[in-house]
């Protein structure tokens, strides 16, 4: 969502008058108080400032002194799902996202936190792998599997689809998947539904959506099974159809910093050096929307990933687009993944 924050945002110099006329504009009953850059400072409501006034302050005199410095927020990291607990917790409509230096990045209304319209279209879970990077942890346990805080990352999975409206789920299985359909059966006793395809040998990341074909016949989402995020699920779903993308890519900002002097050269000339560069990059998330009409792309019964059904789409002209990950973000593909997964996921779940 992209919110104009002149419309909620106030210097602590501005008078009570001016404050006022911010807040009935905006209609959420307060103003987040800022420095420049969008640095918040606290937030005033109301209530500040009916209670100033019956203290005898002017309208003309300045917020700074009756605005609130001790205000809830969430961290860009953090889910909706954590953000919706504080508000219902508090009693407050309205919480300011921040990133690690305070600046406001967003801005989450209760209204549009509390229900999502339940969804007909299927989320298509890769989990099949063998997790040979996170041995010996995979060798009595498929990856889907292990425990990310008290539950399978999996369940959190499905639980966070779950959380925007999403209820159809199919499942693709190989190794040890007979332990995955045990234990989530039919998905009624989470409240969704479950179905499964298995893959006869190893069909990669996209081989095997096309056993499932049948009952893909709207948009759908495709997500490894050891990916941990933040993601609203719903905006996602909604801006690949709003561009009409035949596929979407959810995307990360990637840096990487180069540890030694990086030389530009023509021939054996030295054009230029520079110490240390950082590069910045879009990796692809293991998050993915698209079209039932993408599935004919995918061979049948053959080694095929989600490189490949990308480039196949781009070749043939069809309309392939981003979707650029804010929220939290973790692939758990090795052990030091694993054990980051866990330290992060009571902080920002």
């Amino acid at each position: 969502m992209n919110i104009d924050f002149k419309k909620y945002c106030i210097k602590e110099n501005a008078t009570i008058k001016e404050t006022m006329k911010l807040i009935d504009e905006n209609v959420i009953g307060a103003a987040i108080v800022v420095e420049d850059g969008l640095k918040v400072k606290g937030l005033i409501t109301d209530g500040d400032i009916r209670r100033a006034l019956i203290n005898g302050k002017n309208i003309n005199e300045s917020i700074k002194g009756i605005y609130n410095k001790n205000y809830k927020y969430v961290n860009k990291f953090e889910s909706k799902k954590r953000a919706k607990e504080i508000m219902l917790k508090y009693k407050i409509r309205h919480l300011p996202v921040l990133d690690e230096e305070g600046v406001l990045t967003d801005l989450y209304f209760l209204d549009d936190l509390i229900s999502y319209k339940e969804k007909d279209n299927y989320v298509f879970i890769l989990a099949g792998g063998r997790g040979t990077r996170l041995k010996p942890l995979t060798e009595k346990t498929p990856k889907p599997m292990l425990n990310v805080g008290d539950k399978p990352i999996l369940r959190t999975i499905i639980e966070q689809f779950k959380e925007y409206g999403f209820k159809n789920f199919i499942i693709s299985l190989n190794y040890m998947g007979d332990v995955i359909e045990d234990y989530f059966k039919d998905g009624k006793q989470f409240d969704v539904n479950i179905d499964y395809v298995w893959e006869p040998k190893k069909l990669g990341t996209a081989g095997s959506i096309k056993l499932a074909k049948e009952k893909l016949n709207k948009p759908f989402i495709v997500i490894n099974g050891d990916i941990l995020t933040g993601i609203d699920f719903d905006d996602f779903l909604n801006d690949h159809m709003e561009n009409n993308n035949d596929i979407t890519v959810g995307s990360r900002n990637y840096e990487m910093t180069i540890p030694y002097g990086v030389i530009s050269t023509n021939g054996k000339s030295i054009k230029s050096i520079e110490e240390k560069p950082t590069y910045s990059f879009y990796i692809s998330s293991g998050v993915y929307a698209l079209n039932p009409n993408i599935i004919d792309y995918i061979p049948d019964n053959v080694l095929y990933n989600m490189t490949d059904l990308i480039k196949d789409a781009i070749q043939d002209n069809l309309k392939a687009g981003i979707y650029h990950i804010k929220e939290y973000w973790a692939d758990i593909g090795q052990i030091t993944d694993y054990k980051k997964a866990n330290d992060d996921v009571n902080k920002y779940f």
